[in-house]
């Protein structure tokens, strides 16, 4: 490691990529092509910056120390490419950049994180040109950060189950918007100082397929204007106008009232980011079986069979894949049947 007058402060979460195998796997893993627009989060002393910046893109490094800001400026002055941007990496948008690399400081990942869910970065779709241009996210991470991301729901032991304690936030915007893929483990000495954890190298892809309740928890995560609105009003809004099961044509039938529900009132009644890792998984065990429900009911009520049925917890939710197709044969959930 070159020695310069202000070297990385690991109480400062700085510790600097110096492997120059790892640098190029980093950069060939994150896929970036001929004129897309790159962002660099954490450029520190332009280790990975120059690898960034061989391509024909316009790379954008955004540095919150001052001293490496003006070292990274200093380095990639004759670089027509290269834009060094001082300030807070938790403070910007993302969402016209192709490609996001970073070296994160390991105790930022989860309000990146937030960040991206919140602004919309995370929701790209190659069919509509309104949503995200971000194509897929190259992160260092620690090992407890990711190990939280692909956290399940729920643990099961023996015959029992129950809530995992790792999944929280970060797990529901991983789930909800992302496709996670762990591509490496990091030595330790690929880095200087070397840090105290164990490092892995995730390449998070969005989701081009989405079930209708990752299209729900899309609505309640995303927050563009800043206004944290609750969960209740969110999801009624989604029912009511159609934006997510279309039950206008068959209103007089069946309500969104009747399964619009979750099993606390404290989850509805809170805007997403201010819940617990408990509330969170309740929040998605709720959406799920509320969707059952509705799914059920719109069919019963395509035929006129429909019978609205008393609200009642579902126990299934913990384990349940997502699948828009899903048929469950539990007696719990078999739909009234009428002559």
């Amino acid at each position: 490691m070159k020695e310069f007058k202000k070297n990385p402060n690991p109480t400062k979460d700085q510790h600097f990529m110096v492997d120059e195998e790892m640098l190029e796997r980093i950069y060939r893993k994150a896929g970036i092509k001929d004129g897309e627009r790159i962002v660099e989060v954490g450029g520190g002393a332009g280790a990975l910056t120059k690898y960034l910046a061989k391509g024909k893109n316009h790379v954008v490094v955004i540095e919150k120390d001052p001293y490496y800001a003006d070292l990274l400026r200093k380095m990639f002055s004759d670089y027509e490419n290269v834009e060094v941007v001082e300030g807070d990496a938790l403070q910007y948008d993302y969402y016209s950049f192709d490609r996001i690399v970073a070296n994160l400081p390991y105790t930022i990942t989860e309000p990146f994180l937030i960040n991206l869910a919140r602004t919309g970065t995370l929701n790209h779709n190659e069919k509509d040109s309104r949503s995200s241009n971000v194509k897929s996210i190259t992160l260092v991470l620690s090992q407890n950060s990711v190990r939280k991301m692909v956290a399940p729901i729920q643990i099961t032991e023996g015959k029992s189950k129950h809530c995992n304690q790792e999944f929280g936030i970060m797990g529901a915007i991983c789930h909800t918007f992302l496709d996670v893929k762990i591509d490496t483990v990091i030595p330790s000495e690929a880095f200087f100082p070397e840090p105290a954890v164990t490092s892995l190298l995730v390449v998070l892809t969005p989701k081009q397929k989405k079930t209708t309740v990752d299209r729900i928890m899309a609505e309640i995560l995303t927050d563009k204007k800043g206004n944290c609105p609750t969960i209740y009003r969110v999801y009624d809004l989604m029912l009511t106008q159609g934006k997510a099961y279309n039950l206008n044509k068959y209103k007089s039938s069946m309500t969104s009232n009747a399964f619009g529900k979750f099993t606390s009132t404290v989850i509805g009644n809170q805007n997403v980011y201010d819940l617990t890792n408990m509330q969170i998984s309740q929040l998605l065990q709720d959406l799920i079986r509320n969707d059952a429900k509705l799914k059920g009911a719109k069919s019963q009520a395509k035929q006129g069979k429909y019978i609205e049925r008393p609200y009642t917890t579902s126990k299934f939710a913990f384990d349940y894949d997502y699948d828009d197709d899903y048929d469950d044969d539990e007696e719990e959930f078999q739909r009234p049947k009428t002559k």
